[in-house]
């Protein structure tokens, strides 16, 4: 199994939405939050280098400020901010075993944030731990059991648990 960010992203949101996800399991893409989501990317940083695949992996954005190479990944919102780091650190780990040293950015342009980002020992760890634990997980015959969180409201795959 190949790990996504989008992968990663989920895995830190919700366990049972990774592996559904991992499963090849794909909401409706016409569901509004979706839809939102390619028009913020379409709309939004237009004259920076987007959308740059790298093996299995898509790079929402890149800049170059100075001598660093800035790796951006845009989100609608700030609420899922942890998850948005740790798919970042997945993107970052990815270029440093490739020699690639660079930084990140997460861009919110609905809320005008722009949040720094680099990788360090710690995340690195971590998010080898949650490697690990993603394989195990996308293994598993049946998803992980329900855990109802802030995001299940507008999860597209709402009506998947709870019906």
């Amino acid at each position: 199994m190949r790990i996504t960010g989008n992968l990663v992203n989920a895995y830190f949101i919700c366990k049972r939405k990774f592996w559904l996800y991992a499963r090849q399991f794909n909401p409706d893409p016409e569901i509004d939050l979706l839809l939102l989501g390619r028009l913020i990317s379409e709309n939004t940083y237009r004259k920076e280098k987007k959308e740059i695949f790298l093996d299995d992996v898509k790079i929402d954005l890149i800049k170059r400020l100075n001598e660093n190479i800035i790796i951006c990944e845009v989100k609608k919102t700030s609420k899922g901010l942890e998850a948005a780091k740790m798919q970042l650190a997945f993107y970052l780990i990815k270029l440093k075993i490739r020699g690639i040293n660079a930084k990140g950015e997460i861009l919110i342009p609905e809320e005008k944030k722009v949040i720094s980002f680099e990788l360090d020992e710690e995340i690195e760890k971590v998010m080898a731990k949650a490697m690990d634990d993603m394989k195990a997980i996308a293994e598993q015959d049946t998803p992980p059991p329900v855990v109802k969180i802030p995001f299940c409201k507008k999860c597209a795959f709402v009506e998947f648990c709870y019906s």
